[in-house]
């Protein structure tokens, strides 16, 4: 008799793990969808994440799909709107489900699942939210929450036997008593413990993405990759600076360099300096200054690298810090 299959949607959380392991328990053949955000650097090996080694150790497959292009033009023009911040968690949600659904068609799969629990979320996971996300993504039916599916409407394999719904669960709210039991019966012990959520929903965070979906229209996953590293200055309205707080930043930097107009390399103890835009003269004694803020500039030591995208490079001399009233008005 051939294996019931299903896709779950992966997000190494612990409802996610919880999920699985209900449906691996059932002799499903579950493939699990890990949609990799555009905040990991590009050259990320996806094993390496302690998400998949978690998902090894409860014996869930995994497929990847790092979300570029297409998913940052949801993120900068969501048709549900965004959170409190610059957060489409609705249509995050769907943008997610849906390539679950492709992968499941892919595969001749019965249906799609996720981790998801009634009411735990305000804004993506209330009971009415996710019958909406299971219309809009083309999944009626066919969309299972295992933590949650005694409270929703039996889904089509449930009908048809293929899942014993008696071995789902009815969870709902926002606490994690269940679960946490659930993940010591279990043995699973190194779940990550939720915290503040996706960067989408962080202020700081949501005025520097503002500001690049503000001042650029053409971007890549990197470009959104670069929001998270470094101290971001905007210089003018064609002009952005990124520069780093410390040794691990500066070799991420200098990695990603060949996305920069500009890149400049410090000859002292000081960051590197990742430049976006139309660069004049003028404007370098200011970044100098920015540089020499965060840097030590000496006497002696006191000279800059600045690299052009066509590799042609020039040395520059610090200039003295800026006044800091200044550089903080032009900081994201």
């Amino acid at each position: 008799m051939q294996r019931v299959k299903g896709v779950l949607l992966y997000s190494g959380g612990l409802d996610s793990i919880l999920a699985a392991k209900l449906l691996i328990d059932q002799g499903i053949d579950l493939t699990g969808l890990y949609c990799i955000l555009p905040f990991y650097p590009p050259d990320l090996n996806p094993e390496d994440l302690e998400s998949s080694k978690l998902a090894k150790q409860i014996g869930l497959k995994l497929e990847y799909y790092r979300c570029d292009k297409e998913y940052i033009e949801m993120v900068k023009n969501p048709p549900h709107g965004y959170g409190k911040h610059i957060n489409p968690c609705i249509d995050c949600k769907l943008f997610f489900i849906k390539k679950a659904a492709e992968l499941m068609l892919k595969i001749n799969a019965d249906f799609v699942a996720s981790g998801e629990v009634v009411g735990q979320r305000p804004m993506s996971q209330l009971k009415h939210t996710l019958n909406h996300i299971e219309k809009v993504s083309g999944l009626k039916g066919r969309l299972l929450r295992p933590l949650s599916a005694k409270i929703l409407e039996p889904t089509i394999p449930e009908i048809e036997g293929k899942i014993d719904r008696s071995r789902l669960l009815d969870i709902s709210g926002r606490g994690r008593k269940r679960q946490m039991e659930l993940a010591k019966q279990y043995g699973i012990l190194n779940y990550s413990h939720p915290a503040g959520g996706c960067l989408f929903t962080d202020r700081f965070f949501s005025v520097r993405l503002r500001d690049f979906f503000t001042h650029q229209d053409a971007f890549t996953a990197t470009d959104i990759y670069l929001l998270t590293i470094g101290r971001h200055f905007r210089i003018n309205g064609s002009l952005k600076l990124i520069i780093s707080r410390d040794e691990r930043e500066s070799i991420e930097l200098e990695k990603l360099s060949g996305f920069a107009d500009y890149f400049i390399r410090p000859e002292f103890k000081g960051p590197s300096a990742f430049i976006t835009g139309v660069l004049k003269e003028e404007d370098l004694d200011l970044i100098n200054s920015i540089i020499s803020r965060y840097g030590k500039v000496t006497e002696t030591e006191n000279s800059l690298t600045l690299i052009s995208k066509d590799k042609s490079s020039r040395e520059i001399t610090a200039e003295p810090a800026a006044d800091d009233t200044i550089i903080d008005s032009m900081r994201l």
